[in-house]
């Protein structure tokens, strides 16, 4: 099974610039995913449910 991990990198009022990991491995090398709130809300809640729980959300403190 999958394991996810989202990275916001950068916040602002209206989007979340993230990276994204599965198994450890960064899968958009090439640039920051931007995406609203609630797409990163939703986003977050069905890889949750697909991986039976192994998806986490973290912050990067280096930004």
């Amino acid at each position: 099974m999958n394991e996810y991990k989202l990275m916001t990198v950068i916040q602002t009022k209206e989007y979340v610039y993230i990276r994204i990991f599965v198994n450890e491995t960064l899968v958009n090398p090439e640039g920051l995913i931007r995406l609203k709130h609630s797409e990163l809300d939703q986003l977050f809640r069905d890889l949750f449910r697909g991986s039976k729980g192994k998806c986490i959300r973290l912050k990067s403190i280096n930004t």
